[in-house]
């Protein structure tokens, strides 16, 4: 096996791969990258059998061949190398690898590609579905952070639902519920549970993708997404999703407009006077044209501040984590918050009244 390739684009397809190499596990070449030749292009595959990342970058071929390194190691070595092509070799017992770039010379363990996990593969009789990569991320930057954590039920995923030329993407924990719709205009039909980190790695494949489309498939227990020049794949979540449908009221009986930036900075202030081990608590009073936010604690002391706000009703009270709360105000787009609200003890809505896609349910706290 024999290659040439610019450093900066095998140090590219190391780094798309390698948040997918095992940290652990009961497979020592998990923690390996497998570098396989193909045509006139690297193929660079990591996995830790949940998640599997595969990069291509263009080379010189020489000689054709696979092999796995190290890939802490080889990530090191390629990124302290100065700016100038990489010439990588094996030797013919397939054993050692050397990698030379100026007056640099590396030479490498490895061990045997064919003990390297396969990754499911897109067959051509596979239904395929096309999505727009800038809306699939948005779509998981504005979940994400909903799904529970330390968690292996179906709520440590995101559910993803393709139907009548819509997709919906949705995330809970429990304690709040993240969801955004918006039109596709692509046909078809998807309903699977994707774990949190795979969609968190997905969105950042496709920061760097230049807004390209997605081609998504689904084999059997496996989802596999391909953008450009980088191909995902990812054990489903097995499991019933929550009915969400039936958690987002249908009417409220407040609705209160606020300056999106006047209020995460208003709640960011006074959370520092909220205690952790008391769930953050920030208590929000609002009265005709004002919001007062207040926090206490008995260990830190107590902070409050006024806001501005449209709204004319009956005086409402109702207390939020804080951090919950802040989460869904930082995903949210446009310059002004709607607050929908039924009461002290109901589920509240916060919207964009920019971005009717976008919804974020929150569960009030008892204070």
């Amino acid at each position: 096996m024999e290659f040439t390739c610019t450093r900066d684009d095998f140090s590219k397809g190391i780094q798309a791969v390698q948040r997918a190499v095992a940290s652990r596990g009961p497979l020592p070449i998990l923690s390996n990258i497998l570098i396989a030749t193909e045509g006139d292009s690297l193929k660079i595959t990591a996995t830790d059998l949940e998640v599997g990342i595969e990069a291509r970058v263009p080379a010189q071929v020489q000689t054709s061949g696979a092999i796995t390194l190290a890939a802490r190691q080889l990530s090191e070595i390629i990124n302290k190398l100065p700016n100038s092509d990489v010439a990588f070799s094996v030797g013919s017992d397939d054993v050692r690898a050397t990698v030379q770039c100026a007056r640099s010379r590396f030479v490498l363990p490895s061990l045997p590609a064919d003990e390297f996990p396969k990754l499911p593969e897109i067959s051509p009789a596979a239904t395929m579905v096309q999505l727009a990569g800038d809306q699939l991320a948005k779509g998981i930057r504005q979940t994400s952070f909903a799904a529970a954590k330390d968690d292996k039920s179906v709520i440590s995923g995101l559910y993803l639902q393709l139907a009548n030329g819509a997709l919906e993407v949705v995330a809970t924990d429990g304690y709040r519920l993240a969801w955004r719709k918006w039109d596709v205009g692509t046909q078809g039909e998807l309903k699977v549970i994707v774990p949190a980190r795979a969609m968190a790695e997905l969105a950042r494949l496709l920061s760097g993708a230049d807004a390209e489309a997605v081609n998504v498939a689904v084999v059997q227990n496996q989802i596999l997404f391909s953008v450009g020049d980088r191909y995902l794949t990812s054990r489903l979540i097995d499991g019933q999703f929550p009915p969400y449908g039936q958690i987002i009221p249908t009417s409220f009986a407040y609705e209160i407009l606020i300056d999106r930036h006047l209020l995460q900075s208003a709640v960011e202030r006074v959370s520092i006077m909220a205690s952790e081990r008391e769930a953050k608590v920030v208590n929000l009073n609002f009265k005709a044209g004002d919001l007062h936010l207040q926090a206490n604690a008995a260990d830190l002391g107590e902070g409050d501040e006024h806001l501005p706000v449209e709204f004319d009703g009956e005086d409402v009270k109702i207390a939020f984590n804080a951090t919950y709360m802040l989460d869904s105000l930082k995903v949210l787009e446009g310059e002004t918050v709607k607050l929908s609200l039924n009461g002290p003890l109901a589920p509240a809505l916060v919207q964009s009244t920019e971005d009717p896609t976008y919804s974020c349910i929150l569960m009030p706290i008892r204070s």
